[in-house]
């Protein structure tokens, strides 16, 4: 990878780990599925007229189609099973479990990518991951938190089918452009969002008047985490192997778990410490550049 790109991976792991816990701050103001609807409802709105700007191709060719709807697909299950999965646990908690896709990536990366095999370092990050989330669960299934502990399940299945995404990103990246990858999803996905949320989330809206936090906390989401950071991680998708540009989301976990310690005075335990080493490192290892993985 290019010191560029490495640089780019970086920076949108550092963004996406503060926006766990500003995601957190907006969901004292709206329900889960209508917050995130409405997050990529308007980060489409921006896309799209920020393409034709550009001159970038927007349309999907046929053959592609099936793979773009999977990825919406995807999207949907992931955004709302965080959504929903923070409204029950903490930021930090789902921050370290969401950032075990990286290995997930790795893993699926052997069966469908071409050239980017399953070695032992992969297997020993994915070892060394799964106690860290061992040691996540421990917490809540000793407890009597059953609230926190389907929070930090729904973190896992946001995890696995973000994994999934992004090998069916790699592999329709070469015929869609990444900004309309990411602006088509979005698309879809906040559609899906917003009618689960008209169909099941029937309570007084907002829950509290809006205000500057909310305001600020969703303007961060909307044009930083998304619009930014899902267009230049799917721009080092395209230019790089799945697993290399992963390789570096260790800081993602511990990002989110500073950040929810910093901005909602979350609780740092033992186990949470212990749970964000043992992920970040199971990540590195994984995917630890050698001559094998070159891209």
């Amino acid at each position: 990878m290019s010191t560029r790109s490495v640089l780019g991976v970086i920076g949108v792991c550092v963004i996406w780990g503060l926006g766990f816990a500003l995601m957190k701050v907006g969901l004292r103001y709206l329900p889960p599925f209508l917050y995130v609807g409405l997050r990529f409802a308007v980060s489409a709105a921006c896309l799209f007229p920020l393409m034709q700007a550009m001159g970038v191709e927007w349309r999907v060719p046929p053959q592609a189609r099936w793979r773009m709807a999977a990825i919406a697909g995807m999207l949907f299950l992931q955004q709302g099973a965080i959504f929903w999965g923070l409204t029950y646990t903490t930021a930090g908690r789902v921050g370290v479990i969401l950032n075990t896709q990286p290995i997930i990536t790795a893993v699926l990366a052997h069966w469908f990518i071409p050239g980017d095999r399953l070695t032992w370092g992969k297997v020993t990050g994915l070892l060394l991951a799964a106690l860290g989330v061992f040691l996540i669960f421990r917490e809540s299934f000793v407890g009597t938190n059953g609230a926190m502990r389907f929070g930090d399940l729904l973190a896992l299945g946001a995890a696995v089918s973000w994994g999934a995404q992004n090998i069916v990103t790699k592999r329709t990246a070469g015929e869609v452009r990444p900004a309309a990858i990411t602006a088509w999803s979005v698309v879809v996905s906040s559609t899906l969002l917003l009618t689960t949320s008209l169909l099941f989330e029937h309570r007084p809206l907002p829950l509290r008047p809006l205000d500057l936090p909310f305001v600020g906390a969703t303007a961060y989401i909307i044009f930083v985490a998304t619009v930014f950071g899902f267009v230049v991680w799917n721009y080092l998708l395209k230019g790089n192997n799945p697993s290399r540009v992963t390789s570096f989301c260790f800081i993602t976990p511990v990002a989110s778990v500073f950040f929810g310690w910093l901005v909602l005075d979350e609780a740092i335990t033992r186990d949470i410490v212990l749970a964000t080493a043992l992920v970040g490192l199971g990540i590195f290892v994984a995917n630890y550049p050698g001559p094998q993985s070159q891209g």
